[in-house]
């Protein structure tokens, strides 16, 4: 498989359903009286399995951005320290147009919302809490905004260290990532530190990238075989990843269970669906809690049945991520515009 920005952003697409699919129903705890889903299976509730599931999508993204920024490092001109810094630059205007956006909302409009299990205020005005949340060191205002840190930490400093590393010997970055991630796992990975934890991900995406693991023999044999192959990759993902520990051997099965979905969507075609999903991963990672647990959580779960839910949340998502991307392009030509006749005008 030629594994090209195309095919990237198939793999976001289904980490992003997946990640819509474990906020919907794995969460049960978090749903207001009277919010639940009905399972499409009466006898069986699959959508709670695929939840729980669905939190690979964690491991997934860090992979496939190891993956990408190795390789587009790889094609740029820029050295490799001012290369993160840009990433991390785009990466912070992209978090705080929504910022700006979706958390003065929880400010002005939803004073009464809480955090779960408690009484305390989630969208508190202290400038000292606000600040926090803006630079990505608390994420108070939106439970789910915690990795943004980690990511922060991943772009500034793991990338450059790792690139450099994986040039010099692979085997030691490897080693030295599966030390960190034991280590790690002694630790809250959801808390500032967890960037040791998930880092192996990071660094799998890195290795795999270097080695050009979907044009491998391997994944040249596999892209032989027949179609079916895909769908039992993919239950066979789920099943080892079932057996073991939940997520903390998700390092091992990311790169496999991305080729094997990313058959089985284009047998499916579903290929352009995914790819137009995946092209907006980031800004609808940032949205879609704001709609399925903070602001409209009634709404979201109004049509109680499962896949209905799940098709509300994407279609409000990706309808209020579009809505502001075109606004933000519009800003970005009166800017530009702006900035061309002061230019123009000066002597």
């Amino acid at each position: 498989m030629e594994f090209t920005i195309k095919q990237t952003n198939i793999a976001k697409g289904v980490a992003i359903c997946l990640m819509f699919a474990h906020h919907l129903y794995a969460f049960k705890d978090r749903l207001l009286i009277g919010n639940n889903y009905i399972p499409l299976i009466p006898f069986i509730n699959v959508e709670l399995y695929i939840g729980y599931f669905g939190n690979i999508c964690i491991s997934m993204f860090l992979f496939l951005s190891g993956y990408g920024m190795f390789l587009g490092y790889l094609h740029s001109e820029k050295k490799l320290l001012y290369y993160s810094i840009n990433k991390l630059k785009s990466f912070y205007l992209k978090y705080w147009l929504y910022f700006l956006i979706f958390v003065p909302i929880g400010i002005f409009f939803f004073p009464k919302v809480t955090f779960w299990h408690s009484n305390q205020v989630r969208y508190s005005p202290d400038i000292k809490i606000f600040l926090e949340n803006f630079v990505g060191w608390s994420s108070t205002y939106n439970s789910e905004w915690w990795f943004v840190w980690n990511f922060i930490i991943s772009l500034l400093f793991l990338f450059p260290i790792y690139t450099i590393l994986v040039d010099k010997n692979i085997s030691f970055l490897f080693f030295l990532s599966i030390l960190l991630w034991y280590f790690g796992s002694r630790i809250n990975p959801y808390g500032h530190l967890g960037f040791i934890y998930w880092q192996i991900s990071f660094a799998l995406g890195i290795i795999c990238a270097k080695l050009n693991f979907f044009s491998s023999y391997v994944i040249k044999e596999f892209d032989k075989s027949k179609w079916i192959v895909s769908f039992v990759g993919v239950l066979l993902c789920y099943m080892v990843r079932t057996k073991l520990e939940q997520k903390t051997y998700d390092f091992l099965i990311v790169p496999f269970f991305i080729y094997f979905s990313c058959r089985a969507v284009k047998i499916l075609n579903l290929s352009k669906l995914m790819a137009y999903l995946g092209k907006y991963s980031f800004p609808l990672w940032l949205t879609h809690s704001f709609f399925c647990y903070y602001y409209f959580q009634n709404i979201i779960y109004s049509p109680k049945l499962s896949p209905l839910i799940f098709i509300l949340l994407t279609t409000m998502s990706l309808l209020s991520v579009l809505g502001i991307e075109l606004l933000g392009s519009y800003f970005i030509k009166v800017k530009n515009l702006f900035l061309r006749n002061v230019l123009s005008s000066k002597p």
